[in-house]
């Protein structure tokens, strides 16, 4: 049996302390809250329902993000950062599947249909 189960790091590096809640369509709980420098282990599994996480300023709630469940699924880590004006903005850092160094199809799909490549292919289907 796969596991489904995630782990996704949120990283605290603003100049405050950070609450997290979680919830969806304004009604939200807190779940934790993390230091300046401070970090927060999330589990996850992928098979749960949608999900929102708000973090937000412990001081002024209008300084805030939002993480979804498929953040957590598709980032490793995430880290929230302040903008030059004092905003919070957020780093992704996508898990190692995701990041990949793919040729463009038409380059891969030229380079492997050379005519030595399919009449060696071809040739094992007829004289099998």
């Amino acid at each position: 049996m796969m596991d489904t189960k995630v782990m996704t790091v949120i990283v605290n590096a603003t100049e405050h302390g950070l609450t997290m809640k979680v919830g969806n369509r304004q009604c939200y709980a807190k779940l934790t809250s993390f230091k300046v420098g401070g970090e927060y282990r999330m589990q996850l599994d992928v098979n749960w329902t949608y999900q929102e996480f708000l973090v937000q300023d412990k001081s002024h709630s209008h300084n805030r993000v939002f993480i979804n469940s498929d953040d957590c699924c598709d980032y490793e880590r995430i880290t929230i950062m302040e903008t030059a004006d004092g905003r919070f903005d957020m780093q992704r850092d996508l898990r190692e599947q995701f990041r990949t160094s793919c040729t463009p199809i038409e380059e891969a799909e030229s380079s492997r249909l050379t005519p030595s490549t399919w009449k060696s292919w071809l040739y094992k289907f007829i004289y099998v």
